[in-house]
């Protein structure tokens, strides 16, 4: 995406939705891996509507600012060998990979997962937003892939 630098910058200004808990003199963090990655979607999203209404241009907007957030995360939990950092999910070995085939543009996601960007967008929105962007347009192709959460 173009404005990949855009992403960079805010992810410099995202705040660390970690909790720290205090044990044997030990500073442990654990990173809430739904609240970081929705607060990263809501700036895509923010700033993607600052160009476009294009739900699919929006769509992009926002998986590219979530694999910003991805990687972000990989980064805090290769701090100090991921000794002080830990996140709040299962993060097993397949899931991993399933988020790093994620990490290619959104031209590039099949269109479940480029369907899933888009209803990420619709949990972002009210009800009267989302169909102000055309969003019903999409309520089929949500049945069809079984895509929502």
């Amino acid at each position: 995406m173009e404005n990949l630098s855009l992403v960079i910058s805010m992810k410099a200004k995202a705040q660390r939705p970690l909790t720290d808990n205090q044990g044997n003199g030990t500073d442990y963090r654990t990173i809430k891996w739904a609240k970081l990655s929705t607060e990263f979607s809501q700036l895509g999203l923010g700033e993607g509507l600052k160009h476009t209404s294009d739900l699919e241009e929006l769509a992009e907007w926002v998986h590219a600012y979530w694999v910003s957030c991805l990687e972000y995360v990989w980064e805090l939990l290769a701090e100090d060998g991921g000794e002080f950092y830990s996140i709040d999910i299962d993060y097993t070995a397949e899931k991993r990979a399933s988020h790093n085939s994620m990490r290619v543009g959104y031209d590039q996601l099949s269109r479940e997962d480029q369907l899933k960007d888009i209803f990420v967008i619709k949990t972002l929105l009210t009800e009267e937003e989302w169909f102000f962007l055309g969003g019903d347009f999409y309520e089929d192709e949500f049945e069809e892939y079984n895509v929502g959460w």
